[in-house]
């Protein structure tokens, strides 16, 4: 009889040890982080389906980035890193009740759908940081001097073209590692970083450009951008540099090589091309499918015995390290969404036309509004919503809005960039400032002479 106590007992303890596995594996699988994972693979998915089967509504999508952003909230032990997102979306409610009891109309799909184009690709972009990453880098010692100099400030813009913040993080760490730790550095990444603003298909800024200026053509954008880069990129070197290169002659950068651009080279022209082939397909859903096709195509042929595991990490991932970007964009468009319905109800509209003298003062007030720590996507969905009856040329209001994300971010030492390299670099605010605002400023009047040129 003893025996058989003893035995059921060990049973019983065995069927206990498998139910907390079994309670454990699952709580994981239903943690607030997985499931807003799996509503940002959700709202890419609803909206490739959209473009292949027209009958599947967009709204899922939509529904899907809301979804993920409320499970964001359930599972962030502080809403301190959602207050930009309480702050946007409290002021975009509090217009779109007035403007609503005012006559207005506005849709649920409006509010589902607004900045769901641009967050979909900023999802879909982040998988190239799984083959962009620049392989045996960090074994490299630190080159030095002018064309240390060089190097740094072209793989900044060319790779944080197609990758965004995560080769800022991986080449500040590396410096940081490298012992390069001074101002000039921060000042350099940052520079080339923003830079990549002004032209990348694969940067959120032109996402945000192409959605809040209907109508513009991404070759026309991306060429005007890249004449603004050039420009951008020569007076970086002289500032910064010199005329002969004499200030960098001891300056401690990161090595560049050319096979780490074969992937910017490869998306980019995958873009055009399909752009060119079907032209019908919005940019950003280009962007998006054809960055997850050429990673999941470079891993199989790098790592095939690891794809999975690797794609299924970073899809998990995803909710944790897209909190902030969700938040932000979400509240930017319900702000918007407000600022239209409300606008709409009133005859007297800011501006009876909008050229050159307009956008260099839009330009010009974007850029103190960032410096008080807001972020350049709300400046674009006001003045966005604003211009929503104006004859503006498209191409040019998308310009626009570019030059907004890349002298706003670099001149802000509350932007998301200096906030990582103030971290990685121990600089202060202040003085990144000081870096940045002659630049800042010598920039924003290259861009009003391009405006009064193309825009009288």
């Amino acid at each position: 009889m003893c025996f058989v106590e003893k035995r059921r007992r060990i049973v019983e303890t065995a069927r206990l040890v498998r139910l907390k596995k079994f309670s454990s594996m699952l709580s994981r699988l239903v943690s607030s982080g997985v499931l807003a994972s799996v509503c940002l693979l959700g709202m890419a998915l609803g909206s490739v389906l959209h473009l292949l089967v027209p009958a599947v509504p967009l709204w899922v999508s939509g529904l899907c980035g809301w979804s993920a952003l409320v499970f964001m909230l359930l599972g962030s032990r502080s809403l301190q890193p959602f207050t930009q997102f309480f702050l946007l979306a409290g002021a975009g409610g509090l217009l779109l009740v007035w403007g609503i009891l005012r006559g207005g109309h506005v849709s649920t799909t409006d509010i589902l759908l607004q900045n769901n184009g641009l967050l979909v690709m900023l999802y879909c972009v982040g998988f190239l940081r799984l083959i962009a990453a620049g392989e045996g880098a960090v074994q490299e010692s630190l080159p030095m001097g002018r064309k240390a100099f060089l190097q740094t400030l072209l793989g900044m813009q060319l790779l944080g073209a197609v990758i965004n913040i995560s080769i800022l993080m991986l080449m500040a760490e590396r410096l940081r590692a490298g012992g390069a730790l001074d101002r000039r550095a921060a000042v350099v990444l940052s520079r080339g970083f923003s830079m990549a603003a002004y032209w990348s298909p694969f940067f959120a800024a032109m996402a945000v450009a192409l959605t809040y200026a209907p109508g513009a053509q991404l070759y026309s954008v991306v060429l005007t951008g890249l004449g603004l880069m050039l420009v951008s990129l020569l007076v970086s070197v002289l500032e910064l540099g010199g005329w002969r290169l004499q200030k960098v002659a001891d300056f401690r950068g990161h090595p560049l090589h050319f096979s780490s651009l074969i992937i910017p080279l490869m998306l980019a022209v995958s873009v055009m091309v399909l752009h060119a082939w079907l032209p019908s397909v919005p940019v950003l859903m280009e962007v998006s499918i054809t960055s997850v096709l050429l990673t999941v195509v470079f891993l199989w042929i790098k790592r095939p015995q690891s794809v999975r595991r690797e794609l299924t990490a970073h899809v998990q991932a995803s909710g944790a390290r897209m909190a902030r970007e969700v938040s932000l964009f979400l509240g930017a468009g319900l702000l918007s969404v407000g600022v239209q319905t409300l606008s709409g109800t009133f005859d007297w509209q800011p501006f009876s036309h909008f050229g050159g003298l307009q956008a260099s003062l839009a330009l010009a007030a974007a850029i103190l509004v960032s410096l008080s720590g807001v972020h350049p996507v709300v400046s674009v969905s006001v003045l966005g919503s604003l211009l929503t009856s104006l004859p503006v040329d498209p191409n040019m209001l998308a310009v626009l809005f570019l030059c907004f994300w890349s002298l706003g971010v670099v001149a802000s030492p509350f932007s998301g960039l200096n906030t990582v390299l103030r971290g990685q670099f121990d600089v202060s605010g202040m003085a990144l400032f000081k870096g940045n605002i002659r630049y800042v400023l010598l920039m924003w009047l290259v861009a009003s002479l391009v405006f009064f040129g193309k825009m009288g």
